[in-house]
């Protein structure tokens, strides 16, 4: 029997996109009407009704034709991420494809209405599209949830996708951008959020990075030595969490916490913990990730006694002295770092984002806490001088400046004020809320909105969810495991051997940027030797072939350090990729700035004159903090036999 173009897609799409195949087979009635019609060359041509007006979206004689000059018309400077605006029949997503095949990587297609899909699979052949593996779909999503989806588009997509993010170039279809216009803006809006979000973080400073893998190395007898998240996963299922933060609309609501004491799990940021304990308010555990030592200042005013029945949910990247400060008992927490699959100590790993916050909120919902509810998230200040609650320590204070905050729209008022770093954490609980399976609810009452957050009275919230008494630290104490010493001895002797290899490989790769700093430097004197003094004489006079072959031999050496070996590329990831991401990403805008190659590749070679030695210092600091480290933990557990 023979397959029918439906048949032929829908296969296709069950493989490779189920979950927009689910979509479409959800999907309600559409507000606009769909016309298929032949073309004058057999064919099929499309008319979308909107508001009582006909559009025509492809051309009535020749629609491929059509679609090719509208790609070719773009004159794409540097199309290696392409944003493509309307589905239609799809002609010009196949134009894209085709026509910038040897300069494009990924493409990213929009689409408002999920029965266009539906009109569009009927009619013509997509198999291609649906099986390139350098096509993202994004349709149907609705205007509010645009960027909580396209982040988890851009971040699943993974580092292959992100690597071309600064290259993002548009293709906004003529037609299709009449009838669904401010859709399509609120989506790019949402895409360059997204995508300003993960350069962001890549652009962290490595300095910064550097202090956590330190701190964890300091922290390595710790984390052998307690239990970790992964204990306590899905052990509170249907109990419902309460995250407590530090935002100046605490001052409102603190009082009613009382009330859900034994009926929860409360969990609060580092900063909260003092403003608690003024209120003989005892949360259950207290979360902590900065890389700094002044979050010790935070715990330091806790007495011993009310820290026995808090447990700190650390982060292994906090400073030792903060473990050191704290007398009550601990578990370990990890973050998606590479650093801790090097590890390979078992303890939980949780996607947290960047606020203490965000990090009590994935706790929970590791718990299988459901409500969970969250106060004082403001995301937002008062004014400059009014940025945390009463009691908070002045090490939280901030030194805002009012000329660089801005609106967001607010829980109870239109309006409030935030900077660039605590939009940030809004965002990111906006991204978290959106993959939370259950309840989120904002009694914050106050403070910037969360997208996908209830908003209810703190003590409304109480009342209706905080009804079942619960001995939450029995929980705790009964579920959270302390290694053995016989464990601990197995584990030690395996890192014994992933440090002795990870510390050859680490030296190995100094010797490779060492010999591409020579490479860069190599080329340099051929320069000074050839007088190549301006650059007009240098793209006038140095041989194309020998660029090339320089440029080439440059960018082999980059490329042998970013795959080398096993143990180096977990032990220095985290650190070493964000480097190599921020500096891939400008590699690879280089020809959106200059469309002259030769001038493109020897700012590439500036550039590398640069990486290489950048990338050596990060990997000589590193052998010392491993010689260092393996040093203190033989003085501790001796040398394994």
């Amino acid at each position: 029997m023979k397959q029918t173009v439906y048949t032929k897609n829908m296969k296709v799409l069950r493989q490779k996109h189920p979950i927009l195949e689910k979509a479409m087979d959800m999907a309600g009635p559409s507000s606009f009407t769909y016309q298929i019609e032949d073309a004058k060359n057999g064919a099929k041509t499309l008319g979308i009704k909107s508001s009582d007006k006909m559009f025509q979206v492809h051309s009535k004689y020749d629609p491929e034709k059509e679609a090719v000059q509208q790609v070719l018309g773009m004159k794409f400077q540097n199309p290696r991420l392409v944003l493509i605006l309307g589905l239609g029949l799809g002609y010009h997503i196949r134009a894209c494809l085709e026509k910038l095949a040897d300069r494009n990587h990924f493409m990213v297609v929009i689409e408002k209405d999920i029965q266009a899909l539906h009109y569009a699979v009927k009619n013509v052949d997509l198999t291609d599209l649906f099986a390139s593996d350098k096509i993202r779909w994004v349709i149907g999503v609705p205007e509010t949830e645009a960027y909580p989806v396209l982040h988890e588009m851009i971040k699943h997509a993974g580092i292959a996708f992100q690597l071309f993010l600064k290259t993002l170039v548009i293709f906004e279809h003529p037609v299709l951008s009449k009838i669904h216009g401010e859709y399509f803006k609120v989506m790019m809006k949402g895409f360059r959020e997204a995508a300003h979000t993960i350069v962001f973080n890549y652009g962290n400073c490595p300095k910064d990075s550097m202090i956590g893998v330190e701190n964890i190395m300091g922290n390595l007898s710790r984390i052998m030595r307690n239990p970790g998240v992964k204990d306590l996963y899905k052990v509170f299922r249907g109990v419902p969490g309460i995250v407590v933060s530090t935002g100046p609309s605490l001052d409102k609501n603190i009082n009613e916490l009382k009330a859900a004491e034994g009926k929860c799990v409360m969990i609060c940021a580092d900063s909260a913990l003092r403003i608690l304990h003024g209120k003989g308010i005892k949360p259950h555990a207290v979360t902590s990730l900065e890389r700094i030592k002044e979050v010790a200042d935070l715990l330091r005013d806790i007495p011993p006694e009310t820290m026995s029945d808090i447990w700190l949910a650390g982060t292994p990247v906090i400073m030792p002295v903060v473990y050191e400060v704290w007398k009550g008992p601990t578990f370990m927490v990890y973050r998606s770092f590479a650093h801790f699959e090097w590890i390979n100590m078992p303890k939980g790993t949780l996607q947290i984002g960047p606020s203490c916050s965000n990090m009590a909120f994935k706790i929970l919902e590791a718990l299988g806490c459901d409500p969970i509810i969250l106060v004082g998230q403001d995301c937002s200040f008062k004014s400059v001088e009014k940025t945390h609650a009463d009691g908070a320590h002045s090490q939280t204070y901030l030194n805002l400046q009012k000329e660089k905050l801005f609106p967001v729209r607010g829980n109870c008022e239109e309006w409030v004020y935030t900077d660039t770093i605590y939009d940030l954490f809004r965002r990111n609980f906006v991204t978290d809320v959106a993959a939370y399976r259950g309840t989120c609810v904002n009694a914050t009452e106050g403070g910037a909105f969360i997208d996908g957050t209830k908003i209810m009275p703190l003590r409304d919230a109480i009342e209706k969810y905080c009804s079942k008494p619960i001995d939450t630290l029995a929980v705790f104490r009964d579920k959270l495991h302390y290694p053995t010493t016989e464990e601990i001895d197995t584990e030690w002797k395996r890192f014994h051997h992933t440090m002795t290899e990870t510390r050859r490989e680490v030296m190995e790769v100094i010797k490779y940027c060492e010999n591409g700093e020579k490479l860069v430097t190599d080329f340099e004197n051929e320069l000074e030797d050839g007088k190549y003094s301006k650059i007009e004489d240098f793209l006038e006079r140095f041989p194309n072939d020998r660029l090339d072959k320089l440029h080439g031999e440059m960018t082999q050496a980059r490329g042998n350090i970013i795959l080398f070996g096993k143990y180096f590329n977990l032990y220095l990831m985290h650190i070493v990729q964000m480097i190599i991401v921020k500096f891939e990403m400008d590699f690879n805008e280089l020809p959106s700035i200059c469309d002259d190659q030769k001038r493109c590749k020897l700012q590439s070679i500036r550039m590398m004159k640069k990486w290489f030695p950048t990338i050596g210092d990060v990997c000589k600091l590193s052998l010392k903090l491993l010689e260092d480290a393996y040093e203190n933990l033989i003085k501790e557990f001796g040398t394994p036999n």
